[in-house]
């Protein structure tokens, strides 16, 4: 029987990653449209302006309906999480209004000048505008990340015991908790990642069709070279992500590894079964000593093992195992796949290869698999804390009934459902029907295509 914390936490957890669906896009769309638009500016080469007008419609589909998921994403803090909105409120809720007025508003109001202004001001402007959209966007990821962070790792707070809330001090302390810029850049590389395979498979579609050629193969070589770079980031700072996490939080990378004994020389396992009830692990296969000397750069360190947690704090296990080897098996995909591209794009080869173009349009919806199953691990991993080590997530939740919470539950499905489908058939059709000899003319007038 489901009771109230997990209805409540599944909820949540549905309307989260069906927003973030659209996040990671929008972050990293903006960082390449604004390159477009520079080097319009700087080369007046038409091929880059119908680039950037063609990628910011994708854009702007995009950012329209994952607004719509991110606004009543939040209502769910009053609504599902009212106690631990009251007890954090003077908290959490400072990020998230710098967000509103430092980010939001940014984004909002520069979209609209480029959008609606852009055939009224110029090719500078035209940059300064989609320049000022990628800041709003990457400020808005930082605001809502270093909200999140706090709740991994508390800082710059007290616990007012008479009024049972907890009240900022510090906010430089709070904004800045120890893990808020090692998970600020690892989110922001693996939206990059996203976005160039988002771009890599939109432009092997058109080169396959062949249909929008030279935007097809300068996007392609744009986002290729993006991915490479942000692909190989990606893993260093994961690496670093790592290595807090079993500083911070040593249950979530016991967790993480399905490591039960304390131990110096701890393997890191690449395949294993965990037995909860002799709390050991079936059919191990595993590098000995990578763990320590991944988290400690020492074999010899001992990593903390689940026996060590007390059995009510310990994370789930099974789903973080398996959610953190998709994350970064998919990683080291990543990596080798624009590796690859970058070579055969090198080699003068990439354009016509039928495989290599069929295989990145196959390979679009795995960073959206990476991202999600990344964040999996993060928020699960934190359980059974809301704020780790302060406030259990049972003790957050709003007294509902378990039959208000599946009627709400069914309308987020159906709305979130139908606004996922519209995503998707919108970006279809714009990529289907758009050509690019007949969408825009001289840059200066857009016509129906």
């Amino acid at each position: 029987m489901l009771d109230l914390v997990t209805l409540s936490r599944l909820q949540f957890m549905f309307t989260v990653i069906v927003h973030y669906l659209f996040v990671p896009l929008t972050i990293g769309l903006a960082v390449l449209i604004a390159y477009m638009e520079f080097k319009y500016w700087r080369t007046s080469n038409p091929l880059y302006d119908k680039m950037a007008r063609f990628w910011t419609k994708l854009f702007l589909v995009n950012f329209g309906v994952g607004l719509a998921t991110g606004i009543t994403m939040e209502f769910q803090f009053g609504m599902n999480w009212a106690a631990y909105s009251r007890f954090v409120g003077d908290i959490f809720g400072a990020p998230l209004a710098a967000e509103g007025v430092f980010a939001f508003f940014l984004e909002s109001t520069f979209i609209g000048l480029l959008v609606f202004g852009r055939n009224k001001i110029s090719k500078g402007m035209r940059f300064f505008a989609a320049l000022m959209i990628s800041l709003g966007t990457t400020l808005s990821s930082f605001w809502i990340i270093a909200a999140n962070s706090w709740q991994h790792t508390p800082a710059g707070f007290i616990i007012n015991e008479e009024m049972n809330r907890a009240e900022m001090v510090n906010f430089a302390e709070a904004i800045f908790n120890p893990s808020t810029m090692v998970r600020f850049f690892h989110v922001l590389q693996g939206a990059y990642v996203l976005t160039a395979f988002f771009v890599i498979a939109i432009s092997a579609y058109y080169l396959l069709k062949k249909k929008n050629i030279p935007l097809a193969k300068e996007s392609m070589k744009i986002a290729i070279v993006f991915g490479l770079v942000f692909s190989i980031t990606q893993a260093f700072s994961g690496h670093s992500h790592s290595v807090l996490v079993a500083e911070t939080q040593p249950a979530k990378l016991a967790a993480y590894e399905a490591h039960w004994e304390t131990e110096s020389n701890a393997p890191l396992l690449l395949f294993a079964i965990p037995d909860y009830e002799n709390e050991t692990n079936k059919f191990e296969i595993g590098i000995p000593g990578l763990l320590s000397y991944l988290t400690h750069g020492d074999t010899s360190e001992p990593v903390t093992g689940l026996k060590e947690i007390p059995a009510d704090e310990r994370p789930p296990i099974l789903g973080n195992f398996i959610s953190f080897r998709i994350m970064v098996g998919l990683g080291m995909v990543f990596m080798l796949w624009t590796i690859f591209l970058a070579f055969k794009m090198r080699r003068g080869t990439l354009y016509d290869n039928t495989f290599a173009l069929k295989a990145s349009l196959l390979l679009l919806p795995t960073p959206y698999i990476a991202n999600t199953a990344g964040w999996v691990v993060a928020e699960w991993g934190r359980q059974p804390w809301i704020v780790y080590g302060v406030l259990r997530t049972a003790d957050g939740v709003s007294q509902l009934t378990t039959t208000q919470l599946f009627i709400s539950m069914g309308l987020f499905v159906s709305i979130y459902s139908f606004l996922l489908y519209l995503m998707i058939y919108l970006m279809v059709k714009e990529v289907k029907k758009f050509d690019m000899d007949t969408a825009f003319t001289d840059g200066k007038k857009e016509v129906t295509a």
